[in-house]
């Protein structure tokens, strides 16, 4: 057994094998291993233990007695034992056998918001490598190595939170989101009115690269395209942004079927659908007794025929054609027997007087007054037409405290009492006259007196701007209404006037007999009201006068002005080649209502139609109306009718069956209304008698 080694293997066979190592960090020099043979002896020689510990460095090889050897180790080993030993006289070695042991660098921990990625050890040659936690990164290195002195490289790396930084706000738009650290997001909405780019995201995620994934999207403003054109009419407006409004206007002749206004939506679309500009329609202007009449339609640009059977003569317009201002041109034809040449006496108005000094024939005038107490209301004169007729309507004398102001000639006068204002007298010229000077309205004073000035209604020989009879464009034929214009579930839509102005309104057909020409409806409104109604269609004439017999509605107050004696739609219908379309026109029978048009949707599923208007009442309308001061609704009752008559005046019975609007055109000193303007537009300029302001208060 040599020094300092040791066996393995005990048996001692032939063919038996023992192996030595050495003790220590001893290293064994010759054969480690050694075989018994047959002649009973160990293969090899003995091997022997050199003292040069594992990476460690000896230094002498002289292992005589007195001689000395030194040790260290490699670098990254430090030596434990002794560095010098020295051979004694009995073959043993003073001190210890030294050992290398590795250099430790110790642990070097662990930075916050990192993990250790790789680790081999903490001893010399070994590494350590970390890595960031989610959301973290390092601008510095992330691995350190045992050095030969001890201690590790570089130094602890820092783990930084990721901040994307502020991605900005679009302009015209909003963020939604202010922490800008890895994975987060900014969300992006563009202010009303505005778009975001197709082609950019609406959100943003912070990336672990401290970068956004994208970049903010861009907010354009919305802008819808060309609202839609309606034939015989204009849009009204250049404004297409998100939030604008354009409206439509008809050309000349022509009106709206409602009073449509169009919004450009945030989807750059437009609201509510386009209206139809319908021909204006001028009514039926009757038949002269004992006449004859053909006629191609009752609207603008149509014509009607007058004869009479002999031996009458016709006097009058024997041609007359529908004018754009819904009057019929010419004068009303009659026939009458030609040796009569002189008007009927008109009679007196009870506590009034006649003075007919100018007797009683053609172009004559009557002038009218009434006794003290009382003042004269309805035609101040009447003139005996060439028809024998005579203008204007028969007056009558109303009591009253105030005196009566002076009368003028040519005029037609009537009272109302308006409230903080007092009783007011409105006059109006008659047809073919105009106000050339004086006050169109006189307020009763408390003292008797009258404000303003006498009136004074001159004939009017001004240009027009209507087209002479003898251009009129004629219209295309006339083409025939079918009988079944009036088929069971058809929707008929337009809207009907009411104190000037015009109501939505629906009117669904739920019975047509095509036998009897029997035709049932139902019209709705605005405000919900539904009206039964039922009448029957001449189809010879396309004539159909619709009579109430049963209403209900949300609230009591939107009942009340269809509870009229004979309620009805009469009108005609006419078929309208420009949207291809049927409308059904003329007036209603009504107080304080004028013209009706509804035209028929065309090739449409009643349960899928949708009329673009909101006619069922809800819970916030209803409470409005009922909230509204009945002395307000009054008032602007009182004033729309004003303003209604002002534009339309009452034509006088002339003993023809029909309708005919005679407009007759006046301009004012102080004008209450402009027929240029919307009632809501008025402005008041004078200051003892303010209409407009009470129309501005509804």
């Amino acid at each position: 057994m040599p020094p300092y080694a040791q066996i393995s293997g005990d048996r001692r066979t032939v063919g038996s094998v023992i192996r030595y190592s050495c003790i220590g960090q001893r290293t064994i020099i010759g054969n480690t291993t050694r075989m018994c043979q047959l002649d009973g002896q160990w293969s090899g020689s003995l091997p022997h233990c050199s003292g040069i510990p594992v990476h460690g460095i000896r230094l002498g090889e002289e292992f005589t007695v007195g001689t000395m050897v030194r040790f260290s180790c490699e670098p990254g080993y430090v030596l434990k034992g002794s560095p010098e030993r020295t051979c004694l006289t009995n073959g043993t070695w003073l001190g210890t056998q030294p050992e290398c042991h590795v250099i430790s660098c110790g642990n070097p921990g662990t930075p916050r918001n990192a993990q250790i990625l790789i680790h081999d050890g903490l001893t010399f040659s070994r590494s350590i490598t970390y890595a960031c936690r989610d959301g973290y990164y390092s601008t510095g290195l992330l691995s350190r190595h045992c050095t030969v002195n001890g201690s590790w490289t570089g130094n602890m790396p820092e783990c930084s939170v990721i901040n994307c930084g502020d991605p900005g706000v679009p302009a015209n738009g909003v963020r939604q989101g202010n922490d800008f650290i890895y994975n987060r997001t900014a969300r992006f909405h563009c202010s009303p009115g505005f778009n975001m780019d197709a082609d950019r995201a609406s959100t943003l995620i912070c990336t672990k690269d401290r970068t956004w994934n994208g970049t903010k999207p861009h907010c354009k403003a919305i802008v819808c395209g060309a609202p839609p054109i309606i034939p015989n009419g204009q849009v009204v407006g250049t404004e297409f942004s998100w939030g604008s409004s354009i409206s439509y206007s008809c050309n000349q002749g022509y009106q709206l079927s409602l009073p449509t206004v169009l919004t450009c939506q945030g989807n750059g679309n437009w609201s509510g659908e386009k209206p139809q500009c319908f021909p204006v329609f001028c009514g039926d202007p009757g038949m002269p007794a004992k006449g004859r009449r053909e006629d191609r339609g009752f609207t603008y640009l149509s014509s009607v025929s007058f004869s009479c059977y002999a031996p009458l003569i016709l006097v009058g317009s024997n041609r007359r054609y529908c004018q754009y201002d819904g009057t019929w041109s010419g004068t009303q034809p009659s026939c009458i027997d030609p040796t009569h040449t002189t008007c009927g006496d008109p009679g007196s108005p009870l506590f009034g007087s006649q003075n007919n000094s100018q007797g009683y024939q053609i172009s004559s005038t009557v002038f009218f007054n009434c006794r003290k107490g009382y003042l004269l209301q309805g035609s101040i004169t009447r003139t005996c037409l060439p028809n024998l007729t005579w203008s204007g309507f028969q007056p009558e004398c109303i009591a009253h405290h105030c005196s009566q102001p002076e009368l003028p000639a040519q005029a037609d006068v009537r009272a109302i009492e308006l409230p903080s204002l007092g009783y007011t007298l409105i006059y109006t010229c008659q047809p073919g006259f105009y106000l050339a000077g004086g006050s169109e309205h006189r307020t009763c004073r408390s003292d008797g007196s009258w404000t303003g000035k006498p009136p004074l209604c001159a004939a009017d020989n001004r240009p027009s701007g209507k087209s002479p009879v003898g251009t009129v464009q004629e219209p295309p034929s006339k083409l025939p209404v079918p009988g079944g214009v009036f088929y069971k579930n058809s929707l008929w839509r337009g809207s009907y006037e009411y104190l000037g102005k015009k109501q939505p309104a629906m009117l669904s057909i739920t019975l047509f007999e095509p036998f009897s020409n029997r035709v049932n409806g139902t019209l709705i409104d605005h405000s919900g009201v539904e009206l039964k109604l039922s009448g029957t269609y001449k189809k010879e004439e396309a004539q159909l006068l619709l009579q109430v017999h049963k209403m209900g509605g949300p609230v009591e107050i939107f009942v009340n002005k269809f509870k009229i004696d004979n309620w009805a739609l009469d009108g005609h219908v006419s078929y309208i080649s420009s949207s291809n379309s049927f409308v059904y026109q003329g007036f209603v029978r009504g107080k304080g209502f004028g013209q009706f048009g509804l035209q028929r949707l065309e090739s449409l599923d009643p349960s899928t139609v949708n009329p673009g208007y909101n006619f069922a009442s809800n819970s916030s309308s209803v409470a409005a109306a009922i909230l509204v001061p009945f002395i307000a609704m009054i008032i602007a009752g009182f004033a729309l009718y004003l303003y209604k008559h002002r534009r339309k005046p009452q034509v006088p019975f002339n003993g023809y069956v029909g309708h005919e609007n005679t407009n007759g055109r006046a301009t004012f000193e102080n004008p209450m209304y402009d027929r240029n303007i919307q009632p809501t537009d008025i402005l008041a300029n004078e200051t003892e008698f303010t209409v407009s302001t009470v129309c501005t208060a509804v």
